[in-house]
């Protein structure tokens, strides 16, 4: 008798087991994560909204209603619940700014207006009359001890006869 209780439990504990995930899928194909009852921006060509969604790894394995990508869970998926928080896309800014150098004047070591008109003043000594002064883009006026950008003024003073283009910060 206890023989068969113990078949009995072990045939019944594997039943279990074996149902306690979903339909069709082992843990290898579950999602690692389940987020539910939120607003999912798909941004697909609709810009749906959806309530759920499934992840496993780095990508998105399913999205729709609760209970279909609840249904994907297995028993090591972890479960959050949204509470109709919402969830977008990562967002990638798009512009870039260079990685430092480039041509034209190095403002990016410049840490006063006094530097920085200094280091324009000495490419304006080596160049002829009319040819035109630019400054590399890896710098910008929060770098300097005035927090300004300089005035007209300025660089009519050490370049009364060059046009002067200060590239700041890649803008």
């Amino acid at each position: 008798m206890r023989f068969a209780k113990r078949i009995t439990a072990s045939i019944l504990a594997a039943v279990l087991a074996a149902c306690s995930g979903a339909p069709g899928l082992n843990d290898a194909e579950a999602p690692d994560v389940v987020l539910y009852n939120g607003k999912i921006v798909t941004v697909d060509s609709a810009f749906s909204i959806a309530q759920a969604v499934a992840i496993r790894g780095d990508r998105f394995v399913a999205v729709g209603t609760n209970d279909a990508v609840r249904r994907t869970a297995g028993p090591a998926t972890k479960a959050i619940d949204l509470r109709g928080r919402t969830v977008i896309p990562g967002l990638i800014d798009g512009h870039l700014h260079n990685a430092g150098g480039g041509p034209g004047v190095d403002l990016a070591g410049v840490r006063s207006m006094a530097e920085l008109l200094g280091a324009v003043e000495a490419r304006v000594k080596a160049s002829k009359p009319g040819d035109l002064v630019v400054s590399n883009s890896d710098w910008h006026e929060a770098q300097l001890r005035e927090k300004r950008l300089p005035h007209r003024r300025d660089l009519d003073r050490i370049a009364p006869d060059n046009p002067v283009v200060l590239v700041r910060g890649g803008h």
